[in-house]
Formats: C-alpha cells, sequence, structure tokens
C-alpha cells in the first residue's frame, strides 16, 4: 500500500509541474510572425511618452509657414530671386527641424518633395514649383497632426488652400479658382475651431469674413476684389500663425 501511495505522489508531481510549464506557456506573449500571407508584418512602433504627445512644436515649423509665403510669392509672380531666397531659407529650416521631431510620419515624404522643388526652382517651372511647394507643406502639415494640442496643421493646410486659389487667380484660371475655393471654405470650416482663442478671435473672424467676400470676387472673376481679399486673408492668418508660434 505504501508503494501505491508513493506511486500515487510521483504521478501527483509530474501532473502538477506539467500543468505550471504549459500555464507559463499560456500566460508569455505570443511570439510575433515573421512572414505573413502577403509578406512581412508592419512594424508598430510604440506610442510616445505623454509628455511628448502633448508638447508644443518646434516654432522653426511655423517659421516654414512664413517661408512657403515668401517662395509662392516670388514664383507666381516669377522672381526667381525671391523664390531663390526663400528656398534657401527653407534648406537651412529644415535640418534644424529633423533633428528635433526625429522620424515623424511625413518627414521622408517631406524630404522627397523638398527635392523636386529644388529642381522645379533652379529650372525657374512656375506650375511645378508651385505644386513641389505645396506637397512639401502638404507633409509639414502631416507632421503637425502629431502635436495634439496645436493648431499648427490647420494653419498649414488652411495656408496651402489659400495658395491654390490665390495661383489661379493670378492666372485668371477661374473655373480652377472656383474648385479651389470650395476646397479652401472647406479646409476653412473644419480649421477654425482650432484657431478659435480669446487673444486671437478677432483675427479668426476676421479670415472667416474675408474667405466669404473672396468667394464672391471668385465666383464674380473680379481679379482686383480677389486679390484684396487674399491680402486680407494674408495678413490675418500671418497674425494667427505668430499668435500660437511656440504655445
Amino acid at each position: 500500500m505504501s508503494r501505491l501511495r508513493s506511486s500515487y505522489k510521483k504521478l501527483a508531481a509530474i501532473i502538477s509541474i506539467s500543468l505550471l510549464l504549459s500555464g507559463c506557456s499560456m500566460f508569455s506573449p505570443a511570439k510575433k510572425p515573421e512572414i505573413g500571407p502577403a509578406g512581412k508584418p508592419v512594424e508598430t512602433k510604440p506610442n510616445p511618452p505623454l509628455t511628448q504627445r502633448f508638447a508644443a512644436p518646434p516654432e522653426e515649423l511655423y517659421d516654414l509657414e512664413a517661408t512657403a509665403g515668401v517662395i509662392f510669392e516670388g514664383v507666381v509672380n516669377g522672381n526667381w530671386a525671391q523664390a531663390e531666397s526663400g528656398l534657401s531659407t527653407l534648406q537651412t529650416l529644415w535640418p534644424q527641424i529633423k533633428n528635433q521631431i526625429g522620424d515623424k510620419k511625413g518627414v521622408k515624404e517631406a524630404d522627397g518633395a523638398l527635392e523636386k522643388l529644388v529642381t522645379d526652382i533652379s529650372g525657374h517651372k512656375n506650375a511645378d514649383s508651385y505644386e513641389s511647394l505645396n506637397k512639401f507643406m502638404a507633409n509639414i502639415s502631416d507632421i503637425g497632426k502629431s502635436y495634439k494640442l496645436s493648431p499648427l496643421s490647420d494653419i498649414v493646410a488652411v495656408g496651402n488652400t489659400i495658395r491654390n486659389v490665390s495661383f489661379y487667380i493670378h492666372d485668371m484660371a477661374w473655373k480652377k479658382a472656383q474648385a479651389k475655393m470650395k476646397e479652401l471654405e472647406g479646409t476653412w470650416g473644419q480649421a477654425k475651431p482650432s484657431m478659435e482663442k480669446i487673444g486671437i478671435l478677432s483675427e479668426t473672424t476676421k479670415t472667416h469674413s474675408s474667405i466669404k467676400q473672396l468667394k464672391d470676387a471668385v465666383e464674380a472673376e473680379n481679379k482686383g476684389s480677389a486679390e484684396e481679399h487674399i491680402a486680407n486673408i494674408n495678413e490675418s492668418m500671418a497674425k494667427i500663425r505668430e499668435y500660437y508660434k511656440g504655445k
């Protein structure tokens, strides 16, 4: 009988050890597969620390929007010396910014757009330069989305749509200007709430009014009036940009 009890004890011990081992494997994280049906799985990056997710964007990102205005004005007016001067400033700012922001979404795409912009401006290609500039700034808007408490992304997006309308007004391509005007209205409608703070509310109100007046001028194909309203929008948006810079 004692031998039988001893055998039972040994069997119980073996079963207990087996259960413990299987339990460890049950609760250990599954190994990530090396390949799936269409290739390697996407490498997911861990979320940045909370302090980084809610940090203010580098001030130089706001400076890029101001520099884009200088470049665009040179391109649209055929003032290539001004466009090249603005491009030189942009090329100085961008490496400094990349050192601060790391590999955020949009950085690699911005690098490619900047290379194209350099080529287009050196070749004095009017339409190509404008498109490359806006593509670069669209990537800056994407980068701005990672700064959750800042309206940077919206400010840049509005800037891009204003440049779109302005480019076609300058060429008096009214059908295209009207199409871009609809885009500006939509972009502004989405962006406006993020910019409305007491300290800058008067300028957001002015911008809203000027965009409505710009729409009327574009529909009437009145170049002089449209350019006047764009000048007013430029002034208000510059004040909004400077207000939020560094906040």
